[in-house]
C-alpha cells in the first residue's frame, strides 16, 4: 500500500488538486449528512426502555416472613421417682399487668424481673427418650398444657430430644438419670406425735395466712359484669297458645275426625301454631296401593286419582305392569322361558284357531336354544288367550271404586285460604288453647325449678361467666345456672360458719383446710377450726375436700405432711379430695428451692395421698405454676388455680378455679375465697 508524499501533492496540476479538494469536501459533507439523517431517529425510542424499573420494586417484599422461625423454645426437663416430665415453653415479655403478679423463681431477688414460661399450647410435638442401649420411645406433647410426661421408666441414663417443630428453635438434647422408684408410704401413727394445735405456736411466726405478702396471686380485682338488681317479676300481659291434631300427611283434622286440605302455619323458628293455609296441591285418597295375591310381597303405589291405574303382578321372573283392561298372563307350571318371551308385537294377529298349541309349551324344556325362531314366537299369543277367563275380575274391581272417592262433597268448600289460629276452632278444627301470663322479670329468678338472672336493663336472661355482686356464676347458653359450679374454702380466718346458711345462699362445695407447716420452724399444726367445719360442712349436704398449706423442704417432709392430713380425714368422705398448697410467702422455709426440689415435694405428698385411697390435687396461682413447679409431673393430679379477675387467663388445664379472696356468703361474716368448680 502507498501512502502519499509532500512532492506527489506539489506536483499535481492546479485544477486537478481543486476538483480533488472539491470532491473531498462533497464527500464529507454528503456523508455527514447521510450520516445525520440516520442517527437523527434513534433517540425517539430510546424513550421505551423507561418502564423497566418497575419490576425492580416486587422482589423487595419477600425477605419479611424470614424472623418467625427464629422463635426460640425452651424445655424443663425434671425426673421424680420414675417419671421424666418435659415442659415447652416460650418466655413472655414483661408487661404492665404480668409486672402486677409476684415473680415465684425461687432464688430470685426483690425487683428482679423474671420473664413469665408461656407454655407451648396448640403446637404438636413429640419428645424421644434414648436410653444407653440406642431405644427409642416416643411420646407426644399435650396441646393443650405443651407437658409430655414420661411414666415408670426402668431406671437408667437417658437423653431426651425434642423433635423438629417448624417455626421454632428447638433446645438441644438433655441426659438425665432415672433412679428406682422410692414407694411413698404414710406413717400416720409416728406423726401424731408431732402434730400441735394453734395455740401451742406462735402464729404471726408460722401461718402463712397471716403474713400473705407476696403471696397473693392478684393480676386485678373483680368487678361486675351486669347490675345487680332486687328480684322483680312484673306482669305485661297473657298470650293464648294453640295446638292442632293434624292427620299422618300434616293437615289439620276436624273434630269429627276427618282430615281437611289445610295445613298448620308455625311462627318463624318455633312450634307456636299461627294458624291455617289450604294446600293447593291437596287431593284426598291421591294414591292407592294394591296388594296382588302371589305378588310375591310386592305392594305397588298406583297413579293420582283420575289417572290410568295400573295393576303389578310379580312372578318368579319379574314385575309385569299392565293397563286397565288389559289380560294378565296366567301363571303356568311349564317351562319358566314361556311366560318371560311375552312380545305385546304378536297379539295384533289373532289366531284363536291356534288354542291346541299350549302342549307345545313341554317341548321348550328339553331343547330351550334348538328351536330359537318359529316356535317362541308363535306360543306367546296363544298362552295369552286361555288366562284372560280368571283375571278380568280382579283389575275391574278395585279401580273404578277407588277412582270416585276423589271427589265427594268437601267441606271446607267457601272456606278462606288462610284461616288465623284463634279462628279455627270456630270453624271445627279440633284445635285446644291454653292461656299463659308473660312477665317481664328483673334480678334473680327461679322457674321451674331453674335459676336464672334476669338483666334489669334488658330483661333477657344473663349467659355464660357474670360476676354479680363480685361473685362469679356460671350460666347456660340458655340462661339457667349452673347450680354445681359455686364454693368456698375456709379456715379458721372465717371464724364460726352457718352451714345451712352457706347452703342456702347456692354454694354446693367446700374446701376446708385442715393444717399447715409453719413457714418459720416446720411445726405441723392443726387448723383450729378444721373439725367443726368439716362436720358441718358435711351435715349440710355440701360437697367437701381439704387442703394442706405445705412448707416441705425435701421429700421426706412432704409424705410427712400427707401422714398428717390422712391422720385428720380418716373417717371422712371426700369427693373433692386433698390438695397441695404451695406458694410463695415472705421468710417462708420453703423459697429457696429449686423448682424441681418442689415439684418433687408435691409428687411425693399426692402419691402418698393417692396411695390411702384419695384424689389428689395442687393448689397455687399462675405464675408459680409456671415458674416454680414442673407442671408435666403434676399434670396427672387435680389443678386447682388462684387467679383474682374477672376471666381466667391460665394456660394450664384446671379442675377449680379460685376467683377472688372477697367473697361474700350468707352465714360467715367475714370475706371469703369463692371459686368455681
Amino acid at each position: 500500500m502507498k501512502y502519499f508524499s509532500g512532492n506527489a501533492f506539489a506536483r499535481l496540476p492546479l485544477y486537478k488538486l481543486v476538483a480533488g479538494g472539491s470532491a473531498a469536501v462533497l464527500t464529507a459533507s454528503i456523508g455527514l449528512g447521510v450520516f445525520a439523517a440516520s442517527f437523527t431517529p434513534v433517540p425517539a425510542p430510546e424513550a421505551t426502555p423507561a418502564p423497566t424499573p418497575e419490576p425492580v420494586a416486587t422482589p423487595t417484599p419477600t425477605p419479611e416472613p424470614t424472623p418467625e422461625p427464629d422463635v426460640e423454645l425452651l424445655a424443663d426437663v425434671s425426673v421424680v421417682q420414675q417419671d421424666v416430665g418435659v415442659q415447652l415453653y416460650t418466655l413472655a415479655e414483661q408487661t404492665e399487668e404480668s409486672a402486677e403478679e409476684p415473680q415465684a423463681t425461687p432464688g430470685a431477688k426483690d425487683g428482679e424481673d423474671t420473664p413469665e414460661k408461656l407454655p407451648l399450647t396448640g403446637v404438636e410435638a413429640t419428645v424421644t427418650l434414648t436410653d444407653s442401649e440406642g431405644e427409642t420411645a416416643d411420646y407426644a406433647v399435650d396441646t393443650e398444657t405443651g407437658t409430655a410426661l414420661a411414666e415408670d421408666v426402668d431406671p437408667g441414663e437417658y437423653t431426651v430430644t425434642v423433635q423438629p417443630i417448624e417455626g421454632y428453635l428447638v433446645p438441644e438434647s438433655t441426659t438425665v438419670t432415672v433412679q428406682e422408684k422410692v414407694v411413698y408410704k404414710a406413717d400416720v401413727e409416728a406423726v401424731k406425735d408431732k402434730i400441735v394445735q394453734a395455740n401451742q405456736v406462735n402464729e404471726s411466726a408460722e401461718d402463712s395466712a397471716v403474713n400473705t405478702a407476696g403471696a397473693a396471686p392478684i393480676a386485678e380485682e373483680v368487678t361486675d359484669t351486669v347490675q345487680y338488681a332486687e328480684s322483680a317479676a312484673e306482669e305485661k300481659g297473657k298470650t293464648v297458645t294453640y295446638t292442632a291434631k293434624l292427620s299422618s300427611s300434616g293437615h289439620l283434622m276436624l273434630s269429627d275426625g276427618s282430615e281437611t286440605a289445610y295445613l298448620p302455619v308455625y311462627k318463624d323458628g318455633t312450634q307456636e301454631l299461627v294458624g291455617a293455609k289450604r294446600d293447593g296441591g291437596y287431593a284426598p285418597n291421591s294414591n292407592m296401593s294394591l296388594w296382588l295375591p302371589g305378588a310375591a310381597d310386592s305392594i305397588v303405589t298406583l297413579g293420582n286419582t283420575g289417572r290410568t291405574m295400573q295393576m303389578a303382578h310379580r312372578t318368579d321372573d319379574g314385575t309385569q305392569l299392565l293397563a286397565e283392561g288389559e289380560a294378565s298372563p296366567a301363571p303356568s307350571d311349564s317351562g319358566s322361558e314361556t311366560v318371560a318371551t311375552p312380545t305385546p308385537e304378536v297379539t295384533p294377529t289373532p289366531t284363536p284357531t291356534v288354542a291346541p298349541t299350549p302342549e307345545v309349551t313341554a317341548t321348550p324344556t328339553p331343547v330351550p336354544t334348538e328351536a330359537p325362531t318359529p316356535v317362541p314366537t308363535a306360543t306367546p299369543a296363544p298362552t295369552s288367550a286361555p288366562t284372560p277367563v280368571p283375571t278380568p275380575a280382579p283389575t275391574a274391581t278395585p279401580v273404578p271404586t277407588a277412582a270416585p272417592t276423589a271427589t265427594p262433597s268437601d267441606p271446607t268448600a267457601g272456606w278462606p285460604d288462610e284461616i288465623e289460629a284463634s279462628a279455627l276452632a270456630g270453624y271445627g278444627f279440633d284445635v285446644t288453647s291454653t292461656e299463659k301470663v308473660e312477665y317481664v322479670y328483673t334480678g334473680w329468678q327461679e322457674i321451674d325449678g331453674v335459676t336464672y338472672y334476669y338483666d334489669p336493663v334488658t330483661h333477657e336472661p344473663v349467659t355464660g361467666n357474670q360476676v354479680i355482686q363480685g361473685d362469679v356464676y356460671t350460666f347456660g347458653a340458655d340462661g339457667a345456672l349452673n347450680r354445681t359450679s359455686r364454693g368456698i374454702d375456709v379456715s379458721k380466718f372465717q371464724g364460726v360458719i352457718d352451714w345451712n346458711a352457706v347452703k342456702a345462699d347456692g354454694i354446693t362445695f367446700a374446701i376446708i383446710r385442715c393444717g399447715y407447716r409453719g413457714y418459720g420452724t416446720g411445726a405441723l399444726v392443726e387448723d383450729s377450726t378444721y373439725r367443726q367445719n368439716i362436720q358441718g360442712a358435711i351435715n349440710a349436704g355440701l360437697k367437701v375436700g381439704v387442703y394442706f398449706y405445705s412448707q416441705a423442704i425435701n421429700e421426706a417432709e412432704a409424705v410427712e405432711e400427707a401422714s398428717m392430713v390422712l391422720s385428720l380425714v380418716s373417717g371422712y368422705s371426700l369427693p373433692l379430695g386433698v390438695y397441695y398448697d404451695t406458694e410463695s410467702v415472705a421468710g417462708g422455709r420453703a423459697n429457696a428451692i429449686s423448682a424441681a426440689e418442689r415439684t418433687a415435694c408435691a409428687v411425693a405428698f399426692c402419691e402418698t395421698i393417692r396411695n390411702a385411697g384419695y384424689k389428689a390435687g395442687v393448689y397455687s396461682y399462675a405464675s408459680w405454676f409456671y415458674n416454680a413447679l414442673n407442671f408435666a409431673n403434676i399434670s396427672k393430679y387435680n389443678i386447682w388455680i388462684a387467679q383474682y379477675r374477672d376471666t381466667l387467663s391460665f394456660n394450664y388445664k384446671y379442675n377449680i378455679w379460685q376467683y377472688t379472696g372477697s367473697g361474700r356468703v350468707n352465714g360467715i361474716n367475714t370475706a371469703v375465697d369463692m371459686n368455681i368448680g
